[in-house]
């Protein structure tokens, strides 16, 4: 059964939904990863080459994926300490600061776009007093993104939920659990809402929240990004369909 509300607390998914990026991004981000543990990685006290480091790493990636690792749900320090292993270098400042580096690596650099429409939404909730959280299968840290949101005039997440952390992505239900228990509110007062039918929507009910499909960024999907994205022709009762983000501000959604 899909809960039909009121809710008492907002789940925004990230990617087109609250930002948009385009097809080239993916490419400087996996560089400025790559920059970053030349960077960082020493053998011997000296810098380890940018094409051993490269190759370190897309070796590591590729042996945790043949052993079944979700590289989304994977916290980056496996990766940086599996790279290091491999070229029997060490992290300078540490594996763990690395990490955290290795996981916010060119998103200053390379800012996804902000949805304006997410930053009215939040606000606009939370002068109501209803808090929102972001669920995103991401394979940076939750503190990646709290640092890259809390710049500017950007929408103000209570919590920041990523797989990267939880270790499992949408559609587990267990990814939307987390939420709802960092938000200190009943699954079924959560309302989740994003782009990706499969996950967003079968994902919040299946996790008993609330779900609502939003399309005003499917325009932005880069070529070959995702399958062809289509309303299923049966949407279940409660399952709110939505162009806009201010079409979810009406007042008896919400619990205030």
């Amino acid at each position: 059964m899909v809960e039909p509300g009121p809710f008492r607390a907002l789940s925004l998914d990230l990617w087109f939904t609250t930002v948009y990026h385009d097809g080239a991004f993916d490419a400087r981000w996996e560089a400025a990863r790559t920059e970053l543990l030349v960077r960082r990685l020493r053998r011997a006290g000296r810098p380890v080459p940018p094409a051993e480091v490269r190759a370190a790493l897309e070796a590591v990636r590729a042996r945790l994926s043949a052993e079944g690792r979700d590289l989304v749900a994977l916290d980056p320090v496996v990766l940086v300490q599996g790279t290091a292993d491999a070229l029997g270098a060490e992290p300078e400042g540490g594996v763990e600061a690395t990490a955290e580096a290795f996981s916010s690596a060119g998103l200053l650099e390379y800012p996804p776009t902000l949805n304006p429409d997410a930053l009215r939404l939040v606000r606009a909730l939370d002068a109501r007093g209803v808090p929102a959280v972001m669920i995103t299968n991401s394979a940076r840290r939750a503190s990646s993104w709290s640092s890259f949101l809390s710049a500017g005039d950007r929408p103000r997440f209570r919590l920041i939920v990523s797989s990267a952390d939880v270790g499992v992505r949408k559609p587990d239900p267990r990814i939307f659990h987390e939420a709802a228990r960092g938000l200190g509110v009943p699954a079924s007062k959560l309302l989740h809402v994003g782009d990706r039918w499969e996950l967003d929507v079968e994902g919040a009910i299946a996790a008993g929240c609330g779900a609502a499909l939003y399309r005003g960024l499917w325009h932005r999907y880069p070529a070959g990004l995702y399958p062809p994205t289509e309303t299923p022709p049966a949407v279940p009762p409660g399952v709110r369909v939505v162009d806009r983000l201010d079409e979810l501000l009406e007042p008896s959604l919400w619990e205030t």
